[in-house]
């Protein structure tokens, strides 16, 4: 009823007949998870979080949620799970029965808009140090905090009985990684296996289902999430799902599909238990000061997903306590639940539809300059797959060049020691390959759209100038779509079209720094960078307009306890200028948690 109710209302906004409605969802599965914890920050944005412990006990007085839980319903979403920091320490099961009244308060809110609320927790219990003492399947310890979670939960919290957990390795050990006598002596998917049907039978004796993701950090754990994840069955219990990112090491948009694609659905008769992990706000695609439409770019995993009979998805979402999102990034999320409920829809008519919606019929015209979002931003942030910024703002000289020239520096040194070659006149950084077939490797190594995560390549001034050569035109692309949105100005709501086209205004000189930070970034590793660029730079952004992207947040979020990472296009500048005078940058931090990714 609720759905058919949200139905009717929608076609009367695209001025449709309302009619007898008989389809209903594809994939069973559509949810969302928070990359945030109440109360504090956003993991990949500098702002806290919109969800609120005080908040949450009155939801239906806050407009914020709202707002929120109506474009849930609008998008059809039926599972909203709630972050708790990754690399944590101390017992997540107390820090959420801590907080039990809001939670269930803002649970029975959601329910109202047909959305079920889960937990983010963590297969075993970090210690007050963040160390994992039993990770054991078949520990009557670990078996014991299960049950006893799940019993409380359901007195606490009866509202919420689903779970996200983290069990996949790195910061979230699994029971794969155990080494008692017992479990040497079964192969690691056994171990896993086990380690579900512990989690699972605790959960099921509140009705609930869970999340297993598959995902990781690092590259280099590609092919352990492909062999320890893949090839599932019938043999899950039926209220386990495992979620793989569906591309290769993170979210990042031009990369290759994740190789355990080929180990999904392969199994004719049984059930295909995957829900894939994407990113709807993207820390590498533009998050929400940059426009990116990625209805297009889904449509192929959407496809692939349900062709392998796959339970649904599960996207990341990161939301801006002002302005929710940029305004034309709500097309991702009108996109992502329309793919959700049929994967076979046109893309172009999703957004034309979302176009109409939302500023009206003459909004239509817009749509290939909607589409040219992505290769705008995409080509702006990306070189070859070689990241030219951090988290979609404009990077500080050490971190840019650990993307570029390597190593990584965040952990990956003992796991892909081969990068460790700073100095070398090259860019790129030969990641591994290891889980793809020998030949489909091979050919991702010499596709020249991924060459600079699986190659290293010699820096010369002619490869400078092809690289160059590709990421201009990013500009000319903002460019266009600033001009396709001028084309609406007297035919939707005014006020609309000013706030967007005072966004894209400043989004075309985004664009335009991130362009020439990466050219005098090539410029300084050539040997060839003048001080009078530098300047010269200064000059050219000094009173122009500009968004968040490269001069900064006024929020003082977690990603600037990571020094050295992102900055403004200022603080880059300032870096060029120090390596000119030969001095040193300053802390970079290379490894590990900070303190706020802990709290």
């Amino acid at each position: 009823v609720l759905y058919g109710v949200q139905e009717c209302i929608d076609r009367a906004r695209r001025n449709q007949a309302i009619t007898a409605l008989t389809d209903g969802p594809h994939f069973p599965v559509r949810a969302l998870r928070m990359w945030e914890t109440p109360s504090n920050k956003v993991w990949c944005l500098p702002f806290k979080s919109i969800l609120d412990y005080e908040k949450m006990l009155r939801p239906e007085e806050c407009p914020e949620y709202l707002d929120l839980a109506r474009r849930l319903l609008a998008m059809r979403v039926n599972n909203l799970g709630l972050f708790a920091q990754y690399a944590a320490r101390g017992s997540q099961f107390e820090r959420w029965l801590s907080h039990a009244e809001p939670v269930e308060q803002f649970a029975r809110f959601l329910d109202r808009f047909g959305v079920t609320v889960g937990l983010s927790l963590h297969y075993a219990e970090p210690d007050e140090n963040g160390n994992y003492e039993d990770v054991c399947p078949f520990s009557d310890a670990v078996r014991a905090q299960w049950h006893d979670f799940a019993a409380r939960l359901a007195t606490a919290m009866p509202s919420v009985r689903n779970a996200i957990i983290w069990g996949a390795g790195e910061n979230a050990p699994g029971p794969h990684e155990d080494d008692c006598d017992r479990c040497r002596a079964l192969p690691v998917r056994e171990r896993v296996l086990a380690g579900m049907r512990l989690v699972s039978e605790a959960l099921a004796t509140i009705d609930g289902e869970l999340l297993w993701p598959a995902v990781t950090d690092q590259a280099a754990y590609a092919k352990s999430e492909t062999e320890l994840f893949g090839d599932w069955g019938d043999e899950l219990p039926a209220n386990v799902r495992i979620a793989p990112c569906h591309l290769y090491w993170d979210f990042r948009p031009p990369y290759p599909p994740h190789p355990i694609w080929r180990h999904i659905g392969n199994r004719p008769g049984e059930r295909s238990p995957y829900v894939f992990e994407l990113a709807l706000v993207g820390d590498t695609a533009g998050l929400n000061f940059l426009p990116c439409s990625m209805a297009h770019r889904w449509q192929e995993e959407f496809l692939k997903a349900a062709d392998k009979n796959c339970d649904g998805f599960d996207a990341n979402l990161g939301i801006h306590p002002e302005h929710i999102d940029h305004p034309l990034n709500l097309s991702n999320w009108y996109a992502y639940g329309k793919l959700c409920w049929n994967p076979y829809l046109n893309p172009d008519d999703i957004l034309s539809e979302w176009l109409m919606m939302e500023y009206g019929e003459e909004a239509r015209a817009f749509l290939p300059g909607l589409r040219t979002t992505y290769a705008a931003t995409i080509g702006a942030l990306f070189s070859r797959c070689g990241l030219t910024q951090c988290h979609s703002y404009v990077a500080r000289y050490s971190y840019l060049d650990t993307r570029l020239n390597g190593p990584w520096r965040i952990w990956t040194d003992y796991l892909h020691p081969g990068m460790d070659r700073v100095g070398e006149d090259v860019l790129g950084l030969a990641l591994p390959l290891d889980a793809y077939p020998e030949e489909e490797g091979e050919a991702l190594r010499n596709d020249p759209r991924y060459q600079l995560i699986f190659n290293r390549v010699p820096l010369t001034p002619a490869y400078a100038a092809e690289l160059m050569a590709e990421k201009r035109p990013s500009i000319a692309h903002m460019e266009s779509v600033l001009t396709a949105w001028r084309q609406l100005d007297g035919k939707i709501e005014p006020a609309s079209f000013a706030h967007v086209a005072g966004l894209l205004e400043a989004n075309v000189n985004d664009v335009r720094i991130f362009v020439d930070c990466f050219e005098l970034y090539l410029d300084y590793k050539l040997g060839r960078l003048q001080g009078g660029q530098i300047e010269a730079m200064r000059d050219r952004y000094a009173d122009v307009p500009k968004g968040e992207a490269t001069a900064g947040s006024p929020y003082d979020g977690w990603f600037w306890d990571h020094f050295g990472w992102q900055g403004t296009y200022l603080e880059f500048l300032d870096d060029l200028d120090k390596l000119l005078r030969g001095e040193t940058l300053g802390p970079f931090l290379a490894a590990g948690a900070t303190e706020v990714q802990m709290e």
